[in-house]
């Protein structure tokens, strides 16, 4: 009997992994030109797939710079809200397993093992670990807190901080393998855009 391999079906929240993206490059100042191209992939098949809407999503999301942000603030919201609902071990299978590729099964298991110490959902860690922080910064602020409210903090924050840097680092090699494609759009473009100002001599007719 024939053995079927088993498919992974992809999160619903992948489809707006570009507006995450967007956001990343959006922030960042050696690649924030890159990002309205991301909203491009995003409109496009590897994303939200508008067809024949696409272009007027992107004409529309492009036409200035805070067309770009109202879109990235939408889409990438979208994304964390979605992406919160699953637990790390999901996330690990469904989502991040590309970035583990090349590694030995030992160093794969340690990973899969750490992130698979929380069932609860990666926003349930996420509001946790912020509220456990605002705590702490509170105290250096000077604001007054109970003893109790700061050991839960503590322990909270020890708790996730491994969890949270583990995936960080995911998140980090996650999103630059998408910048690949984001890259693409904006090098097709300006070469197209270079290509349509080079003017050709014209050719000298034979007599």
């Amino acid at each position: 009997m024939e053995k079927r391999s088993k498919q992974i079906t992809a999160p619903d929240f992948e489809k707006y992994q570009y507006g995450a993206l967007a956001a990343r490059l959006y922030n960042s100042k050696e690649s924030n030109m890159y990002a309205p191209s991301a909203l491009e992939v995003l409109a496009g098949k590897d994303g939200l797939n508008l067809g024949e809407e696409a272009l007027g999503f992107i004409r529309g999301t492009q036409a200035s710079d805070k067309g770009i942000q109202t879109a990235i603030g939408v889409y990438a919201g979208q994304f964390e809200q979605k992406r919160g609902q699953y637990n790390l071990s999901e996330l690990l299978n469904k989502w991040y397993s590309p970035v583990l590729a090349g590694l030995d099964k030992t160093d794969i298991d340690k990973i899969r093992s750490k992130l698979g110490e929380s069932k609860e959902t990666y926003a349930e860690i996420n509001e946790k670990y912020i509220e456990a922080e605002h705590v702490i910064e509170g105290i250096k602020k000077g604001i007054k807190t109970s003893e109790e409210k700061i050991a839960d903090a503590i322990k909270t924050l020890q708790k996730y901080e491994e969890i949270k840097k583990i995936v960080d680092i995911l998140d980090d090699y996650k999103f630059e393998s998408l910048r690949t494609k984001a890259v693409d759009v904006s090098r097709i473009q300006d070469l197209k855009g270079l290509a349509s100002r080079i003017t050709m001599p014209e050719k000298k007719k034979a007599r």
